[in-house]
């Protein structure tokens, strides 16, 4: 077992963080698993509580671990960092990663066009959209909450149980023979509402990104969504040339 040195000139909390953090990604404390109690890491390394909670803080600070209050503190996943550069499927991106992608469709409508709407998709005055709020979770992790709305004339006899079953872009390959191959991205800095910090388990203010999507077959957009990505929990960036 990794000790705690004292006659070391780095602090004791910071040893004990980099002893923990090595346990989680070497993987000898799972995903989801409990941690040991503070009492318990105190006995294990000699050190005191205040000690033990300066290294947990830490952790949790990178995003490695959560403290959720009466249960404990649990491994949590790293943050997720995406390349802008390629198209890119959030499920695809977390099953690459080894995490466990779910979706939960919230709510699932059909809706007159509006103005903005038939501008995007180049639709008629009378034409209906799908409109549906996905959350997007990564080891049971809540990542994302975003609402999409697809034109009906594209995806006809579209319903939540279809959606709910595979990834979206999936639905719209296998069940319509559409592929969704370019995407146009926007982000903004944005602090989380009483909602959002609800389904995220996050303080409300917490920072999150704005996220704007239209998704591409050819030249034709088949999807557009805006989101809410938690800031803590994914990254983006591109490389410039």
């Amino acid at each position: 077992m990794e000790r705690i040195r004292e006659d070391s000139p780095v602090t004791l909390y910071y040893q004990l963080m980099e002893i923990l953090k090595a346990k989680i990604l070497r993987n000898e404390w799972s995903l989801g698993e409990k941690l040991p109690s503070e009492a318990e890491l105190c006995e294990e390394y000699g050190v005191s509580r205040i000690t033990v909670r300066q290294a947990l803080a830490a952790l949790e600070r990178e995003g490695l671990i959560v403290r959720k209050q009466g249960l404990g503190t649990f491994v949590s996943i790293p943050k997720i960092e995406q390349n802008l550069a390629s198209f890119y499927s959030f499920s695809q991106e977390f099953r690459k990663r080894g995490l466990k992608p779910r979706t939960e469709v919230v709510d699932f409508s059909v809706e007159r066009a509006d103005a903005h709407l038939r501008q995007i998709f180049n639709l008629g005055a009378e034409s209906a959209v799908y409109r549906f709020t996905r959350l997007r979770l990564a080891s049971e992790v809540p990542i994302a909450i975003e609402s999409t709305y697809l034109p009906v004339s594209l995806f006809p006899g579209l319903t939540k149980e279809i959606l709910t079953e595979s990834p979206l872009y999936e639905v719209m390959n296998i069940h319509y023979g559409i592929t969704a191959n370019s995407a146009q991205e926007s982000f903004g800095a944005v602090a989380l509402g009483e909602e959002e910090a609800s389904i995220f388990g996050l303080p409300v203010g917490a920072p999150a990104l704005d996220l704007e999507r239209l998704a591409y077959s050819g030249e034709r957009c088949v999807e557009y969504t805006r989101g809410v990505i938690r800031g803590d929990k994914f990254r983006f960036h591109v490389k410039l040339d």
